[in-house]
């Protein structure tokens, strides 16, 4: 049965969180800074809500995506400014060493074949490219599956799978897992709730399959919710800080990140994990 990306995908109008409002933010404002002067491949870009923030620095912005519906939305919301492929991520149509930096973020879990993706990403990639992936943590102790997802890669399988490919590769992680620790015994009670409450929803099933059947529930629990809008603005949210895990499992973080450098590619020091929140218009 074919899946509705539509549905479980971030989008324009798309009713989130504040925390999720700073996910989104920083993933893009990470991506941005990566995307300079390169010639920038998104995989799995839905509706396009970043490719706003590459669009300034990067030498060439493409989308692409495998569901047509979220790609008729983001050229309707860039017009000529962003060309868009519809393709599967095992199948890309472009030839080799087409980008400098490819990213594929919040996706990779819906890929059957990731062997076979990764060999296409390393096909269309350049000699001194770089790749980003960026999803949420399967190590995490309330983690929650997305409908329809075939595997979660952790950070320690993202880097002995790039690794065995001869990338370079940092891993990150972002957003903390506080349940549970918060000052004050009122809080730490309600983040040991919210805990027990996830675990129990993934176990009895009980997860909402769609972002705004997610979200209604969230509005009860955290009142008036964001809106994402078509084009991320560089003022949306807060840029939160990365945090280095080397060969370390990000246990208690909620998002995972992955730089990935080609053999040939140059590697500034922790270029862009420690970067502070810059400015993308500059």
């Amino acid at each position: 049965m074919p899946v509705d990306y539509d549905l479980i995908s971030e989008i324009g109008g798309t009713p989130i969180t504040n925390e999720a409002a700073s996910m989104v933010y920083t993933r893009y404002a990470v991506a941005a800074e990566l995307a300079r002067g390169r010639r920038t491949l998104e995989i799995g870009c839905a509706s396009g809500i970043g490719l706003a923030l590459m669009l300034n620095g990067a030498k060439l912005v493409v989308g692409g995506d495998v569901h047509l519906p979220m790609l008729q939305t983001a050229r309707a919301n860039y017009g000529t400014r962003v060309p868009f492929a519809q393709f599967s991520a095992i199948d890309i149509p472009f030839r080799e060493r087409s980008f400098d930096f490819v990213l594929f973020m919040e996706a990779t879990y819906y890929v059957r074949d990731f062997n076979r993706a990764l060999d296409e990403i390393g096909r269309v990639l350049d000699s001194d490219g770089v790749l980003l992936f960026v999803n949420a943590n399967p190590e995490r102790p309330d983690f929650i599956r997305s409908p329809h997802s075939e595997h979660y890669h952790s950070a320690r399988e993202f880097r002995e799978l790039l690794e065995n490919r001869g990338y370079h590769v940092e891993t990150a992680g972002a957003f903390t897992v506080t349940a549970g620790s918060e000052p004050g015994t009122g809080k730490r009670l309600v983040g040991r709730a919210l805990l027990v409450a996830r675990r129990a929803a993934e176990v009895l099933h009980l997860v909402p399959a769609t972002l705004r059947g997610r979200a209604r529930i969230k509005r009860l629990l955290f009142g008036k919710l964001r809106t994402l809008p078509r084009q991320l603005s560089h003022d949306f949210a807060p840029r939160e800080a990365l945090t280095h895990l080397g060969a370390d499992p990000a246990s208690n973080q909620k998002v995972i990140y992955v730089i990935a450098r080609s053999g040939a590619a140059e590697r500034p020091a922790q270029l862009t994990l420690d970067a502070a929140a810059p400015n993308l218009e500059s």
